[in-house]
């Protein structure tokens, strides 16, 4: 139940904003995390472009960060229009925050959505709305201050991450070319003694054929009991050379098999390869959104960020110590994370009603059941889900598989 008493500073408040409050009537120690949290950079040059001129938005972004906090203080054509673009950036929102009607649900509709990531949206419907008091707005301020904290100390550890997936891709590069020197060496000195054993074998069939007329020859022109001798040592000759010629033949097969097996193998290193610059690109691409000047925006405003639009991701196996990095991925991409260990800890029926939730599965099958396996995959079948299988439980596999699902995403949307 909503507690209907009100302190003497809460009614003051209420007194004074009975409808929704405007930016220019926040204090100016809320009006930076509101710039800084609810505009991208690239809002506030436009906004400055349209407002004052080409000039000012080619400014510096503290220097636009600042112009815009210090002239939204009081009502006029600038503080206007930024009142206009977050309330049509953030209509959602508002909307839900407008059905509020006491403070313990306003606090508590604040917290679902810091919980899923959504702090810029909730931060302005929060502050614009006839409830919020000066407790409520100071427990705003403190928790956006501590995400901004927060984020700095992301952005680190993703940068850490991206170095060593930069190196891990460095070594594998080197491997790589390595083995392919010294399997281009090797089919090099097996083609020099697969052409020496084939002259060889050309040789030894010339010679078994000379000697075949040879013997043909003397059989017609003498009669067999006075070249006895000489026939059976050109036969023992014979025998000899058609087994050497099966030698041969046999280890020309054998390097044959061999020469394959080397193919295959640089193959195999290709494709890994292949696949281990996918997930760095991936991991880049996520870090690089931490990175970018629009990392406080929605993913519905923003080209470059992965969006999945609201869609419930669902994790099967994976290690579990990396269960909040793969929660944050998804939340930074605007979706709802869940997630079930494959078989260790959690029961059947649980990963049954989480796969009867989720949009799309993402199953690392290094760290998985065989139970669960085969049930994840007959079940996503029978009921046409999207599930992907990635073959490690690393983050720049899951990366790659949150990226395939967000372009899925959007391609079904168009």
């Amino acid at each position: 139940m909503c507690d209907a008493q009100t302190t003497a500073t809460g009614a003051l408040i209420l007194s004074s904003f009975k409808g929704k409050r405007k930016l220019w009537e926040l204090t100016s120690k809320l009006l930076c995390p509101v710039i800084g949290t609810c505009l991208t950079t690239t809002e506030i040059r436009k906004l400055a472009e349209k407002i004052a001129d080409k000039e000012v938005a080619r400014k510096s972004d503290y220097w636009l960060h600042t112009w815009v906090v210090s002239n939204c203080d009081s009502k006029h054509r600038l503080s206007v229009a930024v009142q206009k673009h977050l309330d049509k950036k953030f209509a959602a929102a508002i909307k839900r925050f407008g059905q509020v009607k006491c403070r313990d649900e306003l606090k508590r509709v604040w917290q679902q959505h810091i919980e899923r990531g959504a702090s810029a949206e909730a931060l302005w419907a929060l502050l614009t709305h006839p409830l919020c008091d000066l407790p409520t707005q100071d427990m705003a301020y403190e928790t956006i201050h501590m995400l901004s904290h927060q984020i700095g100390a992301g952005q680190r550890a993703d940068l850490k991450r991206l170095h060593d997936a930069e190196k891990e891709l460095l070594a594998l590069k080197k491997a790589l070319e390595k083995s392919q020197q010294k399997a281009h060496q090797t089919i090099s000195d097996k083609d020099r003694q697969l052409q020496a054993m084939q002259q060889q074998l050309a040789e030894l069939k010339a010679e078994n054929l000379r000697l075949k007329e040879h013997n043909q020859t003397l059989a017609l022109q003498e009669a067999p009991h006075q070249h006895a001798p000489q026939l059976q040592q050109l036969r023992n000759e014979l025998a000899s050379k058609t087994t050497a010629v099966e030698v041969l033949d046999r280890q020309k097969v054998q390097w044959q098999q061999k020469l394959q097996a080397s193919e295959n193998n640089v193959l195999d290193l290709t494709q890994k390869l292949a696949q281990q610059q996918q997930e760095t690109r991936a991991l880049e691409g996520f870090v690089k959104q931490s990175l970018s000047p629009c990392n406080g925006c929605s993913a519905d405003s923003c080209r470059d960020c992965p969006d999945l639009k609201g869609q419930k991701i669902l994790c099967v196996g994976g290690l579990h110590r990396m269960t909040d990095q793969y929660r944050e991925l998804v939340s930074r991409c605007n979706g709802e994370f869940s997630h079930h260990d494959g078989g260790v800890e959690d029961s059947r029926k649980r990963l049954d009603a989480l796969l009867w939730s989720a949009d799309a599965v993402i199953c690392a099958t290094d760290c998985i059941s065989h139970d669960a396996y085969y049930r994840l995959k007959r079940f996503c079948k029978q009921h046409n889900k999207r599930h992907l299988f990635i073959p490690s439980s690393g983050l720049s596999s899951f990366a790659k598989a949150m990226d395939d699902v967000a372009n899925e995403v959007s391609c079904i949307s168009l």
